[in-house]
């Protein structure tokens, strides 16, 4: 059954307010309401049931450690730790029924036995405790929540430019967001996707929806407030010297005080944990060396604007077609645009997240002393990082474990699609870069990684900053059990029930992208009971805490 109290701004990872609403949320489906029927029949064979069966049931069946250690010895488990336990499962409103919880010899009614399920600490998501999650270690230890191409809503070739995709993002918890940034024409620098008919924004309106609403999203972990981890800004520069100076004085201006700086990329020698980064912008910005002594700046002109946009909306033929479109981005993806020369002020932004230049010509990159540097950055499409891995497999994940790696989706991924997250994160990759604007696989395994955890997600043991050993892995026995499903809504196609069969499909993303699958039968209608029909998956191996995914 679906959770009916919480929700999602969309795939990502935010998860809207688990605090108690205004009334009580109540499962009103008669067909839900007649399968938790059964349930209760199976508890007691009266129209109530005892608080002692209802506390066996949460302990046996639903796996709840109840904290009901009367006597007062055990600190975390006594009376006044299973009162909070017992507030959660109840609105403030039904206090009488909450009550009847802290009585030993009271009886539960068949609505209150309901309203369990509807409550937050039912969550079919095991959302983190605040008071517990780990904020202090390094940042190459998390797992990132991260968007790439954020300020498009659709189409990577014609969709809508925005500064409500960033709005957008950062509300349900991403916390690495990319800003593509080129030489406007009025002099004043302008975010857009290159070689394409996107239109053009203002990087000021950007950097000011950034510092708008980059800690004032929903759902997310942090103890006393939402959405204060750390925001990295991935810039992608192709504006020129002077430009790039405008940019660096709108970042100070419009994010002042939250705006990471003081230091220089040179002068780090750790990495600061997000706790030490609370409420704190970072810039991902080119690496300069420092000049040699005496050696004059050189200056190198932006890109000509003929030459980075593809032909307008206003010059070019209303006939384009999309395939000419494609063909257009193709040539533009198999030839490298001219190289823009960072400023010096702008590099000195890239404090935590310096991009340095990859030593690919080297036998083996992740030997270099480069890719020893404690404040390096890699990035690579998706495809790169598939070619680098065929090489470099385990050299790539002990990379992994002490510095940051940003792996985003293939240049020719037109509609906004993504890849398999997994696949990244399995190698220790904390920023996998996906397109939100598309709510598919890879955007779903993303809502499951972050939901809840305000943008960032520990990684397991073995995959952390001076983890001697590898990663533990388990087997596992998993069986889900379904009992209905109600107002499903009819495919498009489709405006009749009378050949609507849905059905469910499982799968489990455990050590490959393909992974074990199952389904249940196919029923009839838009609302329909399995009467608890069972998906059993046995001995799944190799499953490793926190990379297990149902979806």
């Amino acid at each position: 059954m679906a959770d009916l109290t919480t929700s999602s701004s969309g795939a990502g990872g935010g998860v809207g307010s688990l605090g108690a609403s205004s009334s009580p949320i109540r499962i009103k489906s008669p067909i839900f309401l007649a399968e938790l029927r059964k349930i209760f029949g199976t508890l007691t064979k009266t129209d109530t049931l005892p608080v002692a069966n209802f506390k066996a049931f949460l302990t046996n069946t639903q796996k709840v450690k109840l904290y009901d250690d009367r006597s007062g010895n055990d600190p975390g488990n006594n009376q006044t730790g299973f009162a909070g336990f017992v507030s959660h499962i109840f609105h403030p409103s039904q206090t009488a029924s909450a009550e009847k919880l802290l009585a030993d010899n009271s009886n539960i009614t068949f609505d209150e036995f309901v309203a369990y399920f509807s409550a937050p600490t039912n969550n079919a998501l095991a959302l983190p405790d605040p008071k517990t999650k780990d904020w202090n270690q390094p940042l190459s230890a998390y797992f990132i929540s991260s968007s790439h191409n954020t300020y498009l809503t659709g189409h990577q070739l014609y969709g809508t430019s925005t500064t409500d995709g960033y709005k957008s993002v950062l509300r349900r918890g991403c916390r690495c967001i990319e800003i593509d940034v080129w030489d406007g024409d009025d002099g004043e620098p302008e975010v857009f996707h290159g070689y394409t008919l996107t239109k053009e924004i203002s990087f000021r309106d950007v950097c000011k929806a950034v510092a708008k609403y980059s800690f004032s999203g929903e759902g997310t972990c942090w103890e006393g407030g939402a959405g204060e981890g750390p925001v990295i800004i991935s810039l992608e520069c192709h504006a020129g010297p002077e430009q790039q100076e405008k940019m660096v004085k709108i970042m100070k201006e419009e994010w002042r005080d939250m705006l990471v700086q003081g230091i220089k990329p040179e002068e780090v020698t750790r990495m600061p944990s997000p706790m030490e980064l609370r409420r704190k912008i970072l810039v991902k910005a080119k690496y300069l060396p420092p000049p040699p002594p005496a050696l004059p700046r050189t200056r190198t002109d932006s890109i000509p604007r003929q030459v980075r946009r593809a032909p307008t909306r206003r010059s070019s033929s209303s006939s384009s077609s999309e395939s000419e479109l494609e063909e257009i981005a193709r040539k533009a993806n198999k030839t490298k645009p001219p190289k823009t020369k960072v400023t010096r002020t702008l590099s000195e932004l890239g404090i935590y997240c310096s991009a340095h230049h990859f030593p690919s010509k080297e036998p083996n990159p992740f030997l270099h002393s480069t890719s020893q540097i404690p404040n390096h950055c890699y990035s690579f499409s998706e495809k790169v990082f598939a070619t680098l891995h065929q090489q470099h497999a385990d050299h790539i994940f002990l990379h992994n474990k002490e510095y940051l790696m940003r792996v985003y989706p293939f240049g020719l991924r037109f509609s906004s699609s993504n890849g398999d997250p997994t696949t990244f994160w399995r190698r220790g990759c904390q920023l996998v870069a996906l397109n939100w604007q598309k709510c598919d696989q890879g955007m779903m395994l993303n809502e499951g990684m972050f939901a809840g955890e305000g943008g960032y997600v520990l990684k397991p043991k073995g995959y952390r900053p001076g983890d001697v050993e590898g990663p533990v892995k388990k087997t596992l026995d998993l069986t889900i059990e379904f009992l209905a499903a109600a107002e499903l809504p009819m495919p498009e196609d489709d405006d009749t029930e009378k050949g609507f069969k849905p059905y469910v499909k499982v799968e489990l993303h455990v050590e490959e992208a393909s992974g074990p699958k199952g389904k249940t039968k196919a029923k009839r209608g838009t609302s329909c009971s399995w009467g608890g029909e069972k998906v059993v998956f046995s001995n799944v191996r190799n499953v490793v805490d926190k990379l297990g995914f149902v979806r």
